[in-house]
């Protein structure tokens, strides 16, 4: 038997989730986080289901047991839509954090079809609820009365499995060399599990979707540390960052760090002959497509202007020569592919930095220069060769 619903309780939590969401909504657009970017997009969406839910939730709280037609046929309506969201909730946030992680979007497009099966599964089930009445999910009686089906914890299951697969992505990609400094999934997942339990265990308590709107305010206050060190056209990471990561290399003492300085070859004729609003695109894309081909251990930097580095943490130096023959190969690959006005290539070259060196930072990015300008050389005495 349901326990006694507090209408008045639910009421103020939710909407006091509801305006959590809404400053959050706020807070991010005077932030120009208008979700053009696939991160921001998948956070947004989050927000958006989040606040659905705290309504549907709301609206099925309150209507449970009034009479009429109407209202068993919007108590059926309104939770085959809302049971199901937490799995939804779990999905985009498994993506999320795939995409906060890898940057890979390759990666992210493969995942999405397989994670998507049990979200489509509850919504079947909801559907089934709805249209047939058989009591997978959830059943309402003759006095429209809500009442948890036979299948009741399969959300609850399925939402767990997408909190786990999070944390063990995360994990990994530590483990792999990754370097999550501000991307703590417990601030997350945590304060939704509390919230789960909580709610799973005593119904009528509406604090499941009221923790979500909680542990995404926490989120946004973390990606708001990330947000200064990524650089706004490419996508990738900034100096600021680099000079972060520079002082993490310190204290964490790898043995063995590669860094690959690469800079796109007449990027200036770029700009001056088809404007800076497609070397801005070519900007963009270089970030997409390094993105793509680096390994999560390694660090994309957007330097300076049409510079780039890569900071190589679990590679050898035979490894770190085969992705600079792979990046060049991709982009030819890419160029014969896409129809770009202009064509990419990069002057690249790469240093080691051993523990135990004295070598600073100025001194990293000297030699990585150098290697660099060497190639950079070589392209311009062939361009011009051609050229003549």
């Amino acid at each position: 038997m349901n326990s006694p619903i507090n209408i008045d309780e639910i009421l103020i939590v939710n909407w006091a989730g509801v305006f959590c969401l809404l400053f959050l909504i706020g807070a991010r657009r005077s932030s120009n986080k208008s979700g053009k970017r696939v991160g921001e997009y998948l956070f947004n969406s989050m927000i958006g289901v989040s606040i659905i839910a705290l309504f549907l939730e709301l609206l099925s709280f309150y209507i449970d047991g009034m009479p009429g037609r109407v209202i068993y046929v919007v108590q059926y309506i309104s939770n085959a839509l809302l049971l199901p969201a937490t799995t939804l909730m779990g999905y985009l946030w498994c993506l999320f954090v795939e995409f906060k992680i890898f940057h890979n979007m390759k990666r992210i497009h493969k995942l999405a079809w397989i994670l998507v099966v049990p979200v489509v599964a509850a919504y079947l089930l909801a559907l089934s609820d709805c249209l047939f009445q058989t009591g997978f999910l959830f059943t309402i009686s003759k006095d429209n009365e809500y009442a948890r089906g036979t299948m009741g914890g399969f959300s609850y299951a399925i939402l767990a499995f997408y909190y786990l697969y999070s944390i063990v992505v995360v994990y990994v990609a530590k483990h792999k060399g990754s370097q999550v400094y501000f991307f703590p999934v417990y601030t997350y997942v945590l304060p939704c599990i509390m919230g789960t339990i909580v709610q799973g265990l005593h119904y009528g308590v509406a604090a499941g979707w009221f923790a979500v709107a909680i542990a995404l305010l926490l989120i946004e206050m973390q990606l708001q540390k990330e947000e200064s060190f990524v650089d706004e056209l490419s996508g990738l990471y900034n100096r600021k960052y680099l000079e972060f990561f520079y002082k993490q290399m310190q204290i964490k003492k790898y043995p063995q760090i590669f860094g690959i300085m690469m800079d796109i070859n007449l990027f200036k004729k770029i700009n001056d002959t088809y404007g800076h609003t497609v070397g801005d695109d070519a900007i963009r894309t270089v970030g997409r497509l390094l993105s793509d081909w680096v390994e999560v251990s390694d660090t994309v930097i957007r330097f300076a202007g049409d510079e780039f580095i890569i900071i190589c943490t679990n590679r050898t130096e035979q490894e770190v020569v085969e992705l600079i023959a792979t990046i060049k190969k991709n982009l030819v690959e890419y160029n014969r592919m896409e129809r770009k006005p202009y064509e990419l290539s990069f002057a690249m070259g790469y240093t080691q930095y051993s523990a135990g060196c004295n070598i600073n930072l100025d001194g990293f990015l000297r030699d990585m220069d150098q290697k660099m300008y060497e190639d950079k050389d070589m392209f311009r005495r062939k361009f011009e060769t051609v050229d003549n």
